[in-house]
């Protein structure tokens, strides 16, 4: 058997989730379903696959570069991604490499992260003004969820905040984060942007004050990428999920073209 961190993306609506949940809960999770299609396609026994991830992400939300690590069977790692992406219902998986059996998927160099909200009704110079006071380092105490033990003292090395087609994003970089971290901090953002609290507000939170902003919805968040020191992701010349992108691509058309006839019914002619 060998070891691999494996890439992975998954829009987060079809999941309850990256974490495994008790069968009796009928949850179904990213971890689940890779678990199910590894014991399908490979020959390693459940109980020693040890299937670990990189990044926890709560239900609804997506990712386009987590990692997972787990033991395979597989001597072409060409042909597991291929196998792995044949039967996947969901789950991505972009590129592979093999990895000793001590590498923790969770000891990564850096995250990126990507939140996107409207901008109609956001101010843009207030959003982003809002966006720039949480980077560098900062007690989060206040803007993450309470998990016992862990310090919640750290810093964000950058939050870039860039305009899209009726959106922002915002892109932030950092070592870790804590749980709910960025959706409690862009709840407090889109705030400020759209005259709801004030930038005095959010400092005071920050600097200690016993409050909350609330959580954005996970919907708008996407894990883009988690990196390594010294470890590159080998990816085939051949993109293989090529067929699953095509499908998918035509059910967003779908679902574009039903919205857009229900928000401008002379669409419907």
């Amino acid at each position: 058997m060998r070891r691999v961190a494996v890439k992975i993306a998954y829009l987060g609506d079809g999941f309850n989730g990256s974490q495994i949940q008790p069968p009796e809960t009928g949850l179904r999770t990213v971890a689940g379903e890779i678990l199910d299609k590894l014991i399908l396609v490979d020959h390693v026994p459940e109980d020693r696959i040890d299937l670990r991830f990189s990044s926890r992400t709560d239900s609804g939300v997506s990712a386009l570069g987590n990692v997972v690590a787990f033991y395979t069977e597989f001597k072409d790692l060409g042909l597991l991604l291929q196998a792995l992406n044949s039967v996947s219902r969901g789950v991505y998986y972009t590129g592979v490499a093999e990895i000793s059996d001590t590498f923790n998927p969770r000891m990564a160099d850096k995250r990126y992260y990507r939140y996107v909200t409207p901008s109609k009704n956001i101010d843009l110079a207030r959003f982003t003004e809002a966006a720039k006071i949480f980077e560098g380092h900062h007690d989060f105490k206040r803007f993450a969820k309470n998990e016992t033990g862990r310090s919640t003292v750290m810093a964000i090395d950058s939050v870039e905040v860039r305009t899209g087609d009726g959106v922002i994003i915002t892109d932030f970089c950092a070592n870790y984060f804590l749980w709910n971290m960025i959706r409690r901090i862009m709840a407090a953002v889109i705030q400020v942007g759209n005259g709801m609290s004030s930038l005095d507000d959010v400092k005071e939170v920050l600097a200690g004050k016993d409050a909350t902003f609330g959580l954005a919805k996970p919907c708008g968040l996407t894990l883009l990428d988690v990196t390594y020191p010294d470890l590159e992701f080998w990816r085939p010349e051949t993109c293989p999920y090529t067929k699953r992108i095509d499908r998918d691509l035509y059910v967003d058309a779908m679902k574009l073209d039903f919205h857009r006839s229900l928000n401008y019914p002379e669409m419907r002619r």
